[in-house]
């Protein structure tokens, strides 16, 4: 019997319920109270990162408006006397003082640092409390009115008035262009005929006011493909050739050549070309051949940027076979004229302003036309075979007129004329980071 009693007392479960009811209802509580803590801070949280990524929205603004300026440098981007021209010298509105509002709530300000090849750019984003007034200046910024702070870092190339858009020949006078004077030949040049070039004179008799006067000027030397010499590295002289006595060629100085290094100066970059055809294609302007054969253009006003064989790059070392060749028999027309390739002129033409041979220029004129401005050409494919590269002849002029080629013979229009004047700025790749704030 005693066995029996112990039994049921061992699997008796009588009495257990009222426990087991209350160490539930305590992990309930527990997990109700976690809950409620939890949905009460998820407001704080969202907020708190919402917060965040405006400011962060608003330093990435700051390192627009900076590259902005940058690219810029004509513009006074920041009120008075904030031109960037000068890097050595960065105003107030880009050396982190002053506070850019976006809004009432959101702003940045911005640290250009220049640098020996790359220039630095620091921007921060705050974020301030509902009722907050924004200073004009960062420092009035009070630590307790900030509810979201970022600060952005990145490194750019360009800026301070260098590798505009339009190279040597852009600029909104004519004080402001760095052509060397009227025919620019990174090749050999031959004069022929009834042809002139004249460095000193905007026309026949009319003295010029550019800052430099030369009549031709090439480079000393053409650097030859490895398959076009028997030992490469191989490089053939250039020249300034005459045929005939009548023609006239006149400048200060009337002829010269310039070492590899210091003609670079006066050629296109790949990212001028790249700006310069983005330009074009924004006016409508831009033609692209669908092959390398010649085929007559009809020049209108304006930018015009004839492409390489549908749109290619030419590779290195060129290939010969993607240049664009034009031929112009008749025009009277203002702007810039770029080709990438040859330019035939073969007629009676007038063009007021800057033409731009990728590569070579063959000018024969007839009755009274002329190009009064400037030309360029880029040789950028040679041979030992290849002795004349610009051919002058015939009744060709060419007066180096620098304000027309700032301006375009008055034929560029103001989008143009700004983008030409554009500095390029580019993003050191792998240089953005966020850092502490």
């Amino acid at each position: 019997m005693a066995s029996h009693r112990l039994l049921s007392v061992g699997v008796d479960q009588r009495g257990i319920a009222l426990p087991l009811a209350l160490i539930l209802l305590t992990l309930l509580m527990s997990l109700t109270l976690a809950f409620l803590t939890m949905g009460s801070s998820e407001p704080t949280i969202a907020a708190n990162l919402k917060s965040g990524e405006m400011a962060l929205a608003a330093a990435e603004a700051g390192i627009e408006r900076a590259i902005w300026a940058l690219a810029n440098p004509t513009v006074d981007t920041a009120g008075a006397n904030t031109k960037l021209t000068d890097l050595t010298n960065i105003p107030a509105p880009y050396s982190g003082g002053t506070l850019f509002a976006l809004d009432g709530s959101r702003a940045f300000s911005v640290t250009i640092t220049p640098g020996a090849a790359p220039n630095t750019i620091t921007a921060h984003g705050y974020i301030v409390r509902n009722g907050v007034a924004l200073p004009a200046q960062s420092t009035g910024l009070a630590q307790s009115d900030i509810i979201g702070h970022r600060v952005v870092r990145l490194q750019v190339s360009g800026g301070g008035g260098g590798n505009t858009v339009g190279g040597p020949g852009a600029g909104a006078t004519g004080g402001d262009v760095k052509l060397p004077g009227a025919l620019t030949v990174a090749g050999t040049v031959q004069m022929a005929g009834n042809s002139t070039v004249d460095g000193n004179d905007s026309a026949a008799g009319t003295p010029n006011t550019c800052a430099k006067k030369g009549g031709v000027t090439i480079r000393s030397t053409t650097n030859l493909p490895d398959n076009a010499c028997p030992s490469p590295p191989c490089s053939v002289n250039n020249s300034v050739s005459f045929n005939g006595n009548a023609y006239a060629l006149v400048g200060t100085p009337a002829q010269q050549s310039l070492s590899y290094s210091d003609y670079s100066g006066y050629a296109f970059n790949s990212g001028q070309l790249a700006a310069l055809k983005a330009l074009a294609q924004a006016q409508g302007t831009y033609i692209q051949p669908t092959s390398n054969q010649q085929f007559d253009l009809t020049v209108v006003d304006g930018l015009m940027f004839v492409d390489t064989v549908n749109g290619q790059d030419l590779g290195t070392p060129p290939d010969a076979s993607k240049l664009a060749s034009v031929k112009i028999t008749g025009a009277s027309n203002s702007g810039w004229l770029v080709v990438m390739g040859s330019i035939r002129i073969d007629g009676n033409v007038t063009y007021n302003g800057f033409i731009y041979a990728h590569n070579d220029l063959s000018y024969k004129g007839t009755g009274t036309g002329g190009i009064y401005g400037g030309v360029l050409t880029g040789n950028v494919i040679d041979s030992v075979a290849t002795v004349v590269d610009t051919d002058t002849s015939g009744n060709s002029k060419i007066y180096y007129d620098c304000n027309k080629v700032a301006n375009g013979g008055g034929g560029l229009s103001g989008s143009v004329q700004s983008g030409l004047n554009r500095v390029i700025v580019s993003i050191v790749p792998g240089s953005w980071r966020e850092i502490s704030n």
